[in-house]
């Protein structure tokens, strides 16, 4: 995958983050705008399925998280 596939995204999510909705259930809805844009990003590749919106969103939370911009505190997702 590109680098900057994910920029505008990301961008998002965090911003999701910081208006204090950092659960699945809050980031997994048409209201936040992250399923659009992750159903854009699950392209289907050769031989395989696309992504769900949901799993484009938790594997950008791991990303994210593992970059130091995010944590998760036992109950939801906070940006740092």
């Amino acid at each position: 995958m590109e680098i900057g596939k994910f920029k505008d995204f990301d961008k998002a999510l965090l911003a999701q983050l910081r208006a204090g909705r950092g659960t699945m259930r809050q980031l997994d809805t048409d209201a936040s705008g992250l399923r659009a844009l992750a159903r854009a990003l699950s392209t289907r590749g050769l031989m395989r399925r696309p992504m769900l919106p949901p799993r484009v969103i938790a594997d950008r939370l791991q990303a994210l998280a593992g970059e130091g911009l995010i944590r998760f505190n036992g109950d939801r997702w906070k940006a740092v």
